[in-house]
């Protein structure tokens, strides 16, 4: 009875040091555009980090918050969605069985706009000279 309660004590110690090891982390940077060779999937987004470290992070079901930093005027309710490249954020986490990191919680430290990735259309410029010619 005793080297039962024993082996199932050694057993479930054995199970349990996996997750004993699988412990939140947080990092910061910059949200980015995937890399050429990734396309973008929904509820996934890429940080790159001041070391140029970059990660792939799944925030599809993460709590989406604003710092302290960002103005009460620009802050929201937000979903995964509102998350875009130039801002910064600091992402609370853990790494999967593969590795994969999963937020918990996305702070978004700093918004960033976009500019319009559209070419400036060009107008025809007024012609003058027939005014100046005619006041002469």
């Amino acid at each position: 009875m005793r080297t039962a309660w024993v082996l199932n004590l050694a057993f479930a110690m054995l199970l349990g040091v996996p997750y004993a090891f699988a412990v939140d982390g947080t990092f910061r940077g910059k949200v980015i555009d995937p890399p050429a060779n990734q396309a973008a999937v929904p509820g996934w987004i890429f940080v790159q980090g001041k070391n140029h470290m970059l990660r792939r992070v799944e925030v599809a079901h993460a709590e989406i918050v604003f710092g302290e930093e960002v103005p009460a005027s620009q802050q929201r309710k937000c979903n995964s969605e509102c998350l875009s490249p130039g801002q910064e954020v600091r992402i609370t986490a853990h790494q999967d069985t593969t590795g994969e990191w999963r937020a918990k919680q996305v702070e978004i430290l700093k918004i960033t706009t976009r500019m319009a990735e559209t070419p400036l259309k060009t107008a025809a410029l007024l012609n003058f000279t027939h005014f100046v010619l005619s006041a002469r």
